[in-house]
């Protein structure tokens, strides 16, 4: 049976008690700003930090000095990472701009359109830094690598066939997960999430309590929806991004407009 380890999210750990499966491809899935980002480098810095095991980082949304600043305006330092080669990235951006240097730890992607190229960057990477049953790959976002082909379906679902190779490839055959966010919902993509759901192994939605929004607050939840091989809670945990990152706060109580007019009317 496949080994558990924990995420060093306490929040996220508190609902996932023995951990995650290393044979797992997981999605984190929701709205814009409602966090995913931010768990994902959390838990990123988690598998380099407290566990010491080599990550790749696949990139669609933006380059990799984005990540390695918005990483370090939450105090997490990856550059001892990067020059130990405990850490690479895979760019697939930065074919927009045509970059004149990259470095050491970056492959470049010249047509990330091309799925064949980006699985062989992928599995090539994983083989030199011989990750099998130690370490992790993010991928930032599912969502991007899909509108890269998004006039044409054949393509999309050309695509869904490379993920779930990366899952049969990755977690199953190598025992190292995956980890990808995916923007959801957007209308071009409804049917394609519902298969994406099915493909893989855990499913861990963000929102914005829609209660709250209602009112005009944004509160940020997450909860695990699905977790193949590992028990788990499923219920909404209510979070704030911190200095810290991802830390767990009780559901506020806000006040309504009827509940201050009548405040203000007792006064």
């Amino acid at each position: 049976m496949p080994t558990l380890f924990s995420t060093g999210i306490e929040a996220l750990d508190k609902v996932l008690p023995k951990g995650i499966p290393r044979n797992s491809m997981m999605i984190l899935a929701g709205e814009l700003g409602t966090g995913k980002s931010v768990l994902m480098s959390q838990l990123l810095y988690g598998v380099l930090k407290r566990r010491k095991e080599p990550c790749i980082y696949m990139t669609f949304e933006g380059p990799p000095l984005a990540v390695e600043q918005d990483m370090e305006s939450f105090g997490w330092d990856i550059a001892p990472f990067l020059e130990s080669g405990q850490l690479r990235f895979i760019d697939c951006f930065s074919f927009r701009m045509e970059p004149v240097e990259v470095p050491s730890y970056v492959h470049y992607v010249k047509d990330p359109r091309d799925l064949h190229s980006v699985t062989s960057a992928l599995f090539n990477m994983m083989e030199e830094m011989k990750m099998s049953g130690r370490g992790a790959v993010f991928v930032d976002s599912l969502t991007e690598m899909f509108t890269l082909v998004q006039e044409e379906r054949p393509l999309v679902f050309h695509m869904l066939d490379g993920v779930k190779s990366w899952r049969a490839k990755g977690p199953k055959e190598k025992l190292v997960p995956f980890f990808c966010s995916h923007h959801t919902p957007l209308r071009a993509y409804v049917e394609l999430d519902d298969l994406l759901f099915y493909v893989v192994d855990g499913i861990l939605d963000v929102r914005f309590n829609p209660g709250f929004a209602e009112r005009g607050l944004l509160v940020k939840q997450f909860r695990v929806r699905r977790m193949k091989g590992a028990p788990h809670e499923t219920y909404w945990v209510t979070f704030s991004v911190t200095s810290r990152g991802v830390t767990e706060v009780e559901l506020p109580v806000p006040v309504l407009s009827t509940e201050r007019s009548r405040t203000s009317r007792k006064k």
